[in-house]
C-alpha cells in the first residue's frame, strides 16, 4: 500500500493543493533485499548480497564506457551530463571543459499491455492516506521530509 498525504505547491503563483506520496521509515538496506530475494530463490542470502554489492561497481565501469546498463524487469541506466552556462555559440566552442557535472539517468522497464503500456514494479497498487509522523530516513536529508513523488 502506497501512502500519501496533502500537498500545497505554488503553481503559476498561486498556491494549491495536491496528493504527494509519503516514504516512510528506513530504506531497505541490502542486507534485508538479499534476505528476501534468497527466500525467493535457491541462492544464499551471502551469495545475493555479493552480487547486490558487485552490481553498481559493474554497471558504472559499462556506463564509464558509454554504454547503458538494461536489467530486465527493472529498466535502462546511463550517465547524462550537465553542461555549464548558457551554452556557446558555434559547434567549434563545444569541449568537454563545459561539462560540470555527470549523472545516472534511470528509465524504467515498460511493456506494452492492450493500448497502453505499463511501468516494470509497479503492477496493481493501492493508495491510503497517511496520517502518522514522518521519519527522515534517506541518508544525507537528516531533518528533511521523506522522499516523496
Amino acid at each position: 500500500m502506497l501512502f500519501w498525504k496533502k500537498s500545497k505547491n505554488k503553481v503559476g503563483g498561486a498556491l494549491k493543493w495536491y496528493p504527494r506520496l509519503v516514504t516512510i521509515g528506513k530504506p531497505v538496506t541490502t542486507k534485508e533485499l538479499a534476505e528476501r530475494i534468497a527466500r525467493e530463490s535457491t541462492v544464499s542470502p551471502a551469495d545475493v548480497y555479493a552480487v547486490c554489492h558487485a552490481l553498481p561497481v559493474v554497471m558504472g565501469e559499462f556506463m564509464a564506457e558509454s554504454r547503458s546498463v538494461h536489467l530486465e524487469g527493472i529498466g535502462y541506466f546511463r550517465y547524462s551530463c550537465q553542461a555549464s552556462g548558457n551554452g556557446v555559440d558555434t559547434p567549434e566552442k563545444v569541449t568537454s571543459d563545459l561539462i560540470n557535472g555527470v549523472r545516472v539517468q534511470f528509465q524504467p522497464e515498460r511493456q506494452k499491455v492492450g493500448t497502453t503500456y505499463e511501468r516494470a514494479m509497479i503492477g496493481k497498487v493501492s493508495f491510503s492516506e497517511w496520517f502518522g509522523k514522518e521519519e527522515a530516513e534517506t541518508p544525507g536529508e537528516e531533518g528533511e521530509e521523506p522522499v516523496g513523488e
